[in-house]
């Protein structure tokens, strides 16, 4: 059975991810993203961290959403990410093609 990035970024054990490693330094905007999990309104978000090179800027998802932005950045933009969780740590590396494979420690 494979891994995917919803089944490892559960609410009940996701603690943060760090995703980094620019794929091609010609689309390079900012440099590594870093998400944890929030409560706005009671409600389950993740909460993305994107580091440009002289700033910081804060963006908010619904779970489901925050899910897709992640697949896509490792899709295309970032080669690997790190992932803790209550269940353990990932290590998620995406290759050329956007095939993504997720190792655990």
């Amino acid at each position: 059975m494979t891994l995917k990035i919803k089944d490892i970024i559960l609410q009940n054990s996701f603690k943060t991810a760090t995703l980094s490693g620019i794929a091609k330094k010609s689309i390079a905007t900012y440099k590594k993203v870093t998400i944890e999990p929030i409560s706005i309104n009671e409600q389950a978000h993740l909460q993305m961290t994107y580091h440009y090179e002289s700033a910081v800027v804060h963006e908010n998802y619904i779970w489901q959403v925050g899910i897709d932005v992640v697949n896509k950045l490792l899709s295309g933009y970032f080669k690997q990410a790190i992932v803790k969780t209550g269940n353990g740590n990932y290590h998620v590396l995406s290759n050329k093609k956007g095939h993504i494979r997720i190792l655990s420690k």
